[in-house]
């Protein structure tokens, strides 16, 4: 981090309204985008940046400054997108019949040609993703779409990186599973 972030932090940390204004700004894109990665709604996105900086206000006196900023944001933001996600997930496993049903349809729906494309697949994916168990889908966003290292990850989930590459497996297999089910992949 920058001796200018830095600064900014504490400026801010020392109740600077103008550096935490600043700090917004900066960091404001990528919490969105964050959020976004796993909520998939624009609305929810924004709703989770406006908590997330509602909380960095009230729990930056416990910001230690010489840290990345972003990590510390990275949890913020999953701790948020947590609770949505199991919520989701619980939905999604008591409609498991009528998911099934959405799941045929749509496979017949899609033109095979674009089924082969390299940003369509992508996308699949992703939309996949959204019915992984929560801390699948999160580990799975953060590596494979966020790109964050194994170290990374466990350090924002406070978990081992054994579990990391356990999670990220199973996401991976369920994801791989499914789109060979939807004949995404052969």
């Amino acid at each position: 981090m920058s001796q200018d972030s830095q600064q900014l932090i504490r400026n801010a940390q020392n109740g600077d309204l103008e550096a935490f204004r600043q700090l917004v700004e900066s960091y404001q894109q990528f919490v969105y985008n964050v959020a976004f990665r796993f909520t998939a709604s624009h609305e929810d996105a924004r709703d989770v940046v406006q908590e997330c900086f509602i909380r960095v206000w009230k729990n930056l006196h416990k910001f230690d400054a010489r840290k990345k900023m972003t990590t510390w944001l990275y949890k913020i933001i999953i701790n948020l997108c947590y609770d949505e996600l199991r919520r989701a997930y619980k939905k999604y496993r008591c409609d498991s019949n009528e998911q099934q049903t959405s799941f045929e349809n749509l496979q017949h729906a899609e033109d095979v040609d674009d089924m082969l494309t390299k940003a369509d697949l992508a996308e699949k994916i992703k939309n996949l993703s959204g019915h992984l168990k929560p801390r699948q889908r999160t580990v799975f966003i953060l590596r494979d779409l966020e790109d964050l290292d194994m170290e990374e990850i466990a350090k924002i989930l406070k978990i081992s990186i054994s579990a990391v590459k356990s999670n990220l497996y199973y996401a991976r297999q369920n994801i791989r599973k499914k789109c060979q089910q939807l004949g995404y992949i052969s």
